[in-house]
């Protein structure tokens, strides 16, 4: 019988890096996410991380996510949802993010939209993740993503590409991870760039 699966993951990252730029100064950011898999297909959830931004007060992050998800004859998936992204302290960074996105066993596109990015403006963010096991425990991880401005922004750059590779070794309920990271140069833009190179511990229970 199908059966809800509830699930956490607690994790520590020498780095919080999303889509190439760093959310914590270079710094350490302990993260916490939970979730919850219905028989039906729906699925919601959240995560928590420590961040550290020279243009916000916020020391927290905290996102609310939730979906629906089938499975097709072929044996790939597809699922679509919705997230909601908040800064503690801070809401000028606030946004919503609606996606939808199709995977098989090892690998999976996503597109993103967003109405008003980071305050900042719409955007569109196009994504693939994979993997490929090079051992009974240990994996090599990809990530390829294109972020897209689709208008606000006061100019500048239109687009950047953030790339990501990594060595991912499993113990059991844990997980440890060693990462290259890499993303496209923007003129003008103040954001900080993330580190090239991160590490992180996670255990699930």
């Amino acid at each position: 019988m199908a059966q809800a699966q509830p699930g956490a993951n607690l994790s520590l990252v020498s780095e919080y890096s999303v889509r190439g730029l760093s959310l914590s100064e270079g710094r350490p950011s302990a993260q916490l996410r939970i979730d919850y898999d219905s028989p039906a297909g729906w699925y919601a959830g959240g995560f928590a991380a420590r961040v550290s931004m020279a243009s916000s007060p916020s020391r927290a992050q905290l996102i609310a996510y939730a979906g629906y998800a089938r499975r097709l004859a072929s044996g790939l998936s597809w699922d679509a949802g919705v997230s909601r992204t908040a800064f503690v302290h801070d809401s000028r960074y606030d946004y919503h993010e609606f996606h939808a996105g199709l995977a098989s066993v090892r690998a999976n596109v996503r597109a993103y939209f967003s109405p008003d990015y980071y305050g900042a403006g719409r955007s569109a963010y196009l994504e693939w993740n994979g993997f490929h096991p090079l051992g009974e425990r240990l994996r090599l991880v990809g990530h390829a993503g294109y972020l897209r401005r689709l208008g606000g922004y006061g100019g500048g750059p239109s687009g950047r590409v953030d790339l990501r590779l990594a060595l991912a070794f499993d113990a059991g309920d844990a997980s440890f991870q060693l990462a290259w990271l890499a993303r496209q140069r923007e003129a003008g833009s103040g954001a900080r760039r993330a580190r090239a190179l991160a590490a992180s511990v996670s255990v699930a229970f």
